[in-house]
């Protein structure tokens, strides 16, 4: 005999997943009728869920993000301290989860039913992020998003960034520019380069594929390996990482170059890579402590509002101006 899911009870009822999850957790944004419904529905079709009383007191939000993610201390370890300081303020404990690669290729973690809503962290396999939104639990996505994710997010709005950071270097009379980045690993990556074309584009700046390096591991030794390749070094760099600038930077100056009366660089993302280089390397950045508010706030929103339509945030970055790239002087 087929075992009993949400969607079966949902059905039976003529109403949302994410209503019969709402109800059978004591959450708000359903009615008491309709959490008296769901849960005798749910007893009727003997789908087991936590019965217990203090459901409505123990409130957690889980964090997902692949190993990788987690990794990324200098970046996504500002977006996870934002959102686990705000989700206390709320009242919420938050509980750290690493996607592994068994998951990836199977199923949701057993006891992901227990929360009352969940973060999900930077990119992984969108089939499995897909299958964390289907459980009906709320599903906030941080720095991902997927024509087929049905899930709110909270995103950089990277290729206006890329754009504006593009036209700094433009406005100061660079035109070679070229672009590092492996626009495969994630979309924010992709979204970059297309922030980049159109800024030369529309600039009638002709496209030149030789100082595009566009598929590359993120280590010193790939992007080195690569960089010797280059026939002739560009005006400019732009980076999608301030890591892959910090490694940019480090390898032009052994090489000979001064950074940046002969090569400008520029890159996504103001971390302590920027910081630490000589120059100091010229950004457009997210607030990455206001990506984890807004993400924490849209949770919280979406609990109590199940029903009001999905939202994809995307949050305007800021251009930093440091010293690693030529100005016109006034």
């Amino acid at each position: 005999m087929k075992k009993a899911s949400m969607q079966d009870i949902a059905d039976a009822l003529g109403i949302s997943k994410n209503s019969v999850s709402q109800a059978l957790r004591n959450m708000p944004g359903v009615s008491q009728q309709t959490r008296m419904l769901v849960k005798n529905k749910a007893d009727e079709l003997g789908y087991h869920y936590k019965k217990a009383s203090s459901l409505s007191e123990d409130k957690r939000f889980l964090l997902m993000a692949t190993e990788f993610a987690f990794s990324q201390i200098s970046f996504f370890g500002e977006i996870i301290k934002s959102i686990e300081t705000t989700a206390h303020n709320a009242g919420y404990q938050i509980e750290r989860h690493t996607i592994t690669e068994k998951e990836l290729q199977t199923s949701v973690p057993p006891d992901v039913n227990e929360y009352n809503g969940i973060f999900i962290l930077s990119h992984s396999k969108n089939a499995f992020i897909k299958k964390m939104i289907q459980t009906g639990i709320p599903v906030v996505l941080v720095d991902h998003h997927h024509p087929d994710l049905m899930a709110d997010a909270i995103l950089s709005k990277n290729t206006d960034g890329t754009f504006q950071a593009i036209s700094l270097l433009i406005q100061n009379g660079l035109t070679r520019i070229g672009f590092i980045g492996d626009i495969d690993f994630s979309p924010s990556y992709l979204e970059r380069y297309r922030g980049y074309h159109r800024a030369l584009c529309e600039n009638e700046i002709s496209l030149d594929s030789a100082i595009e390096i566009t598929q590359i591991e993120e280590s010193q030794g790939a992007l080195f390996e690569r960089l010797k390749k280059i026939e002739q070094m560009p005006e400019a760099w732009f980076c999608v990482n301030s890591g892959l600038a910090f490694m940019l930077n480090s390898y032009l100056q052994s090489a000979g170059f001064i950074i940046p009366d002969d090569i400008s660089i520029l890159c996504f993302d103001e971390t302590e890579f920027t910081r630490m280089a000589v120059p100091q390397i010229t950004n457009i950045a997210t607030n990455l402590d206001y990506m984890g508010k807004l993400a924490v706030k849209t949770l919280l929103n979406r609990i109590n509002a199940p029903e009001e339509p999905l939202t994809h945030y995307q949050i305007v970055p800021q251009l930093n101006i440091h010293d690693s790239v030529k100005l016109k002087k006034e």
